[in-house]
């Protein structure tokens, strides 16, 4: 967060209260500076409440400031409220500031390619973070950063208040845990999971493990760019041995054999960092050489290149445009920025394997890049294409121009009141106590590299599964966002809420991460007014709340983006 803002709200940096312990005091205390904490914290000041803000990292803004500057929604008029605000507010501001945007174009070995430009809703992460510091200058209240959540105090069924890394302790009448990695949640005691359930605990057919599967390589045609091969997922395209020539299996492969598919197991779809890229000479930064560097960690990654004489960069990597001759960078196919299995810990690790775990994908995925701009295996035109592309000097410009905030697509997941499933996505979708809609595809990162039964080298667990919108988006019950009442009964938790591994792999979109804090937010003051649960508020009033504070709440209530 910028100095400037010093004057308007209070911020603690880790370590800033190493040697006293303060106790702070708000209405509502609201765990993670997330796009869905921090419209949580906006829904409460608005309604007169105070609120604090505990961020675990050094910027606010999550992943929509962290690196997705495509904002993934195929359905803008089901966004209303505060998320809406947002992102017509970015809109507003990236129009001023490129009035007439020029067409996106990429060079591709010596040729101009016209590509797709960006929607209204896609944005520039520095402009986006520029917002959300206006809203907490504007809102007034505390913002705690680099600050973890250590202990949680209980009394009687309640958060009575929570101990942070740096010592503070931060008291509260409701929590909203609206972090990415559920610690608050987790660490009061609520139920919660991580990883894929078996297809029998839900009936859920895509759930658990995974048949491997093939998904046709192919020109992608709507990017106006033929001759450029585009694969956004599917396996190798050729049989590539696990082993090396010492019979060792290569780095990033995990042993066979598959397992019983639709079996439970506690892997989670691969994590990496989002990066905005651009090929403007002015603007780019050279791709940085990794903290460790280990060139064996892409022998895979060679023997995929060279089963496919003249693969593209554009191959190996997604790019979509945003405003500002960029491109928001992310992973496509079998091998790229994902780092496959690298973040099985993560959901339950500690604060310093965290932190081990995060410098880990960073060191993969630059030596991702670093591989393919250096090493001399790697074709030249392969090389010269790669070198063509950099990080953007105008983006995260205090860290170096990488992102802060790693993609953490998902990790605990409640077990609430409520357990949204497959069947509420793609067949019930109606939902009395609705609190907002989606629409996403079903959609799931690799989990696993392994071996298969003879001996190749296989991806299971993505999925790509399309909602019908002709019989009708999905909506969310508040039931999905509360605590069991014999557990906690001032908590909520619109992102790691109640909800199956397939059934968070179309709810895990931003927009809608911001709707749930919204709605989040006014069901907290609600409490708080009425002296009762998070569980038993008057449901009555709570819709009629949010729909006034103009909240998509059913398929009627579409509103114009």
């Amino acid at each position: 967060m910028h100095a400037r803002l010093l004057s308007f709200v209070l911020l603690f940096a880790a370590g800033a209260m190493a040697q006293q312990q303060m106790a702070l005091r708000a209405d509502i205390v609201i765990y993670g500076g997330t796009p869905s904490g921090l419209a949580a914290a906006e829904a409460v000041v608005r309604s007169g409440a105070s609120a604090i803000v505990v961020e675990p990292t050094s910027h606010i803004g999550g992943m929509i400031t962290g690196g997705i500057a495509i904002t993934d929604t195929t359905t803008p008029q089901l966004v209303g409220g505060i998320a809406a605000e947002f992102f017509n507010q970015v809109a507003t501001e990236i129009h001023r500031e490129h009035p007439t945007p020029a067409q996106p174009v990429l060079i591709f070995r010596g040729r101009a390619l016209p590509w797709r430009s960006p929607a209204k809703w896609d944005l520039e992460p520095k402009i986006a973070r520029r917002i959300f510091e206006n809203w907490v200058r504007n809102g007034g209240y505390r913002v705690l950063l680099n600050a973890r959540v250590a202990n949680v105090h209980i009394l009687h069924y309640r958060i009575h208040s929570i101990v942070l890394t740096n010592r503070a302790i931060v008291k509260g009448k409701v929590f909203i845990d609206a972090s990415y990695e559920g610690d608050l949640m987790a660490r009061a005691g609520v139920s919660n999971t991580y990883g894929r359930e078996s297809e029998a605990q839900y009936g859920e057919s895509l759930a658990g493990i995974r048949p491997p599967h093939f998904i046709r390589n192919y020109t992608e045609e709507t990017y106006d760019s033929p001759g450029i091969e585009y694969m956004h997922h599917g396996q190798f395209g050729a049989d590539i041995p696990a082993r090396n020539a010492e019979g060792k299996l290569l780095w990033g492969v995990e042993p066979g054999p598959l397992g019983q598919v639709g079996a439970s197991d506690k892997r989670i779809q691969a994590y990496c960092f989002r990066l905005i890229a651009t090929q403007k000479s002015d603007l780019k930064v050279p791709w940085p050489r990794p903290q460790h560097y280990d060139p064996t960690h892409y022998e895979l990654l060679l023997r995929y290149v060279q089963a496919h004489p003249g693969i593209s960069f554009t191959r190996l990597v997604h790019l979509g445009a945003i405003p500002g001759g960029k491109f928001d960078l992310n992973a496509s196919g079998p091998f790229s920025i994902d780092f496959i299995g690298g973040n099985y810990r993560f959901p339950d690790a500690d604060y310093t394997e965290r932190d081990r775990i995060i410098q880990q994908h960073a060191d993969y995925e630059k030596g991702f890049f670093w591989f393919l701009s250096h090493d001399p295996r790697v074709p030249k035109t392969l090389r010269e294409e790669v070198n063509s592309w950099g990080l953007a000097r105008d983006e995260w410009t205090d860290s170096d121009h990488w992102p802060t905030q790693l993609y953490i697509r998902e990790s605990r997941r409640l077990i609430g009141e409520y357990v949204m499933t497959q069947d509420d996505i793609l067949v019930h979708k109606r939902k009395t106590d609705s609190i907002g809609m989606g629409s996403f595809v079903l959609d799931s990162h690799w989990v696993r590299r392994f071996e298969n039964d003879n001996g190749f080298v296989r991806v299971e667990g993505h999925l790509d599964e399309s909602i019908d919108l002709a019989r009708h988006p999905y909506e969310i019950p508040y039931r999905s966002i509360v605590p069991k009442a014999q557990e906690c009964t001032n908590l909520l938790v619109p992102v790691c809420l109640s909800a199956t591994h397939v059934a968070i792999c179309t709810i895990r979109m931003e927009p809608v991460y911001m709707i749930l804090g919204h709605s989040a937010g006014v069901a907290a003051v609600l409490a708080i007014r009425s002296g009762k649960p998070v569980q038993a508020i008057d449901l009555a009033l709570f819709t009629q709340a949010l729909r006034q504070q103009g909240q998509v709440l059913h398929e009627e209530d579409r509103r114009e983006p």
